[in-house]
């Protein structure tokens, strides 16, 4: 399976030597361009994350809603075949027709919400944002972040 979008450069997003440092990955993305538009149940890769490091926290900050979308999904997929570990692991159904951060408050499998410490990459690994809404995300303007630990 191939992601429908990818805005990684296929490489781990984070630096070698960054044993037991904490790290914030930003990645904002205008889903107002073309290129970036998300269709329902098509994904985007966010983030490449290499074997070794603690995904602490996923959120998304959105800057410009996009009125008819209340429906999407953060999660992490094994890097290098694509396939999923969990859909929405780290947020479930994110409502991004209003602006403010959106992070899990359902207690997903990996959120902090749940009392979990986050996922342990025993692979590389990708955050990928699922559109689960039955519209186009066309309109949005939305930063994502992830609060990872290099525990290489």
């Amino acid at each position: 399976m191939a992601y429908d979008l990818d805005l990684t450069d296929n490489s781990a997003s984070l630096a070698w030597d960054g044993r037991n440092k904490q790290v914030v990955l930003t990645k904002e993305v205008d889903f107002s361009v073309a290129a970036n538009q998300l269709a329902n149940t098509k994904n985007m890769c966010l983030f490449n994350i290499p074997e070794g490091v603690l995904i602490d926290e996923v959120l998304a900050i959105v800057k410009t809603a996009d009125a008819d979308i209340s429906d999407i999904d953060i999660g992490i997929f094994t890097a290098s075949t694509q396939a999923v570990i969990s859909v929405d692991g780290f947020v479930d159904g994110a409502d991004i027709s209003t602006t403010g951060i959106k992070r899990d408050l359902a207690g997903e499998t990996y959120s902090k919400t749940n009392g979990t410490a986050g996922y342990y990459c025993t692979v590389d690994t990708d955050i990928v944002v699922t559109n689960n809404d039955a519209q186009t995300i066309n309109g949005a303007v939305v930063v994502f972040v992830a609060l990872c630990t290099d525990l290489r």
